[in-house]
């Protein structure tokens, strides 16, 4: 089997066991506490995504983070796998065309120069 069938194979496979995507980030946030400053309260979640052409901010529980932590890390993997598949296929497509058959296209395209000249004359 060719690598290159076998390689988009596998990144099918891969992409196919990603169960949940979510877009976005999440980050980890403690504030100081109002009795005593200095311990930390938290930690406090909050989600970024950028929609309708602003960033919204939501909070999470910390029950919820960690599934929403594995979600974001789902869609950032299925992205690289869909760019790992783009360029296998772009590498597969270049190997199928050889390079005698480009030379072949290029050829037919161009008037002979040994093209007989017409030499009836209209009236």
């Amino acid at each position: 089997m060719d690598p290159l069938i076998h390689k988009r194979q596998q990144i099918l496979q891969e992409m196919e066991r990603i169960q949940t995507m979510e877009h976005g980030s999440l980050q980890a946030e403690t504030r100081p506490s109002k009795r005593t400053p200095a311990q930390n309260r938290g930690p406090y979640f909050k989600h970024q995504i950028w929609e309708k052409g602003q960033n919204s901010t939501r909070r999470i529980p910390p029950e919820k983070a960690d599934a929403l932590a594995e979600a974001i890390a789902g869609r950032k993997k299925f992205q690289k796998l869909a760019e790992d598949f783009i360029q296998t296929t772009v590498a597969m497509t270049r190997s199928e065309s050889s390079p005698d058959s480009k030379k072949n296209a290029m050829k037919s395209k161009r008037p002979s120069k040994t093209r007989p000249k017409d030499t009836s004359k209209s009236s």
